[in-house]
């Protein structure tokens, strides 16, 4: 009988703090960017959460919710290397762990010789005490729902202190555990889904599993809404995938203030793209497709992505992409407020060199911009998919004429 375990790390970015700094422990405190540049919560202690205070929320927001708040910079290196210790440990006690984000894994226990909440309980025990590191757990007969049984615990054990829960779904009783819960609980139930089984009158699961099926049938895409009835219903075949490979590698920053100069927008634009490169090359990894988002000082923001002549992990070709994408997405006018770089398609690839590669080898090959937002304005224009890619397109030809 299948049986996956879903750990994760409570409040994972805050323990690692209090791991280092104890005296944090027990205070409201967050880790985020500062608050003079415009940062943002990555993660708050339970203490700041009764506060309103949540990831996402501006730091300077967040003072205002709680004045006694302590900001903690983040150390994203601290952060991995406590990720690496907790997988490390867990692949001492069995080989099928695999990693769904930096804080959380899910784990097959279906042939394991210890019953599945021992193993919960004796994990959660070698996390604590030998990492100092608190850890949830939701047990279930598939990845939806035991992650869901996970958030259930946690909500339970939620005291203003790290909750380390762990909670059971009994075999058999996944439909009855989900039926009574909010629809956007299943992480595969996004924002805009949502918003539309809210317009329905559908605000829980058990409605999409059994009373309200006519309507999402009629709602959504046959595909579509068959995966969310066979979700509500608890039915996740996915498998666990174990050692992934990823797939894509981004940076992005939030500039210290809305800029119009092309110099300080190109400048980010280098900064981000060799960071990018840096991390694909600590993997030995290459990529095909550099994309390139911004922000405006709306918070209204566009990106577009292009296909190279071959799979790069050199600072100075993602930045030559970006760049001439930028060109693309801005017209040197409008003020900028974020700024993202990123290169996807991502793999082991060769680097490829020819007698007569030129310093614009490939230029031409597949070099239409193509579309990632197709909703938001291109220059300040409406268009449409199609016309917006023509004029990619034609603007390209234009350059290598």
């Amino acid at each position: 009988m299948r049986t996956i375990i879903h750990a994760d790390l409570d409040a994972f970015y805050c323990s690692v703090e209090q791991r280092r700094n104890p005296t944090l422990r027990h205070k409201p405190f967050v880790v985020a960017g500062r608050a003079d540049l415009r940062g943002v919560v990555a993660t708050a202690s339970y203490q700041a959460r009764h506060y309103g205070i949540k990831a996402g929320t501006p730091t300077a927001k967040a003072l205002q919710l709680c004045p006694e708040l302590v900001v903690v910079s983040p150390d994203h290196t601290a952060y991995l290397s406590a990720a690496r210790e907790v997988y490390d440990m867990l692949m001492q006690e069995t080989s099928l762990v695999a990693q769904a984000s930096i804080d959380e894994v899910y784990i097959d226990v279906s042939d394991g010789a210890q019953p599945p909440l021992s193993f919960a309980q004796h994990i959660q025990q070698r996390v604590a005490h030998e990492l100092q590191l608190p850890l949830s757990c939701g047990i279930a007969s598939n990845k939806l729902v035991a992650k869901a049984a996970t958030d259930m615990g946690k909500k339970l054990a939620r005291t203003g202190e790290l909750p380390r829960a762990i909670y059971v779904v009994p075999h058999g009783q996944e439909a009855a555990f989900l039926a009574p819960l909010p629809v956007q609980t299943l992480c595969g139930i996004g924002p805009k889904t949502t918003q539309r089984l809210w317009d329905l009158g559908i605000t829980t699961l058990g409605e999409i599993a059994w009373t309200r099926q006519s309507d999402i049938r009629a709602t959504f895409t046959r595909r579509h809404a068959e995966e969310l009835i066979r979700w509500a219903q608890g039915i996740d075949d996915s498998a666990l995938e174990y050692d992934v490979q990823p797939k894509s590698f981004s940076h992005a920053t939030t500039l210290m203030r809305d800029v119009a100069e092309p110099a300080v927008i190109e400048s980010t634009l280098l900064t981000l793209s060799y960071d990018v490169a840096r991390r694909l090359q600590h993997k030995q990894l290459r990529g095909w497709v550099v994309s390139c988002y911004v922000r405006w000082d709306d918070r209204h923001g566009v990106g577009r992505q292009s296909r190279l002549a071959r799979a790069t992990n050199l600072g100075d070709e993602i930045y030559a992409r970006a760049s001439h994408i930028l060109a693309h997405l801005w017209d040197g006018k409008r003020l900028v407020r974020h700024v993202a770089v990123g290169v996807s398609q991502v793999g082991p690839y060769p680097q490829q060199l020819g007698f007569w590669d030129a310093e614009d080898d490939g230029w031409a090959e597949q070099a239409a911009i193509e579309i990632i937002d197709e909703t938001e304005q291109f220059w300040g224009k409406p268009l449409s998919t199609h016309r917006m890619a023509r004029g990619a397109l034609r603007r390209f030809s234009r350059g290598l004429t």
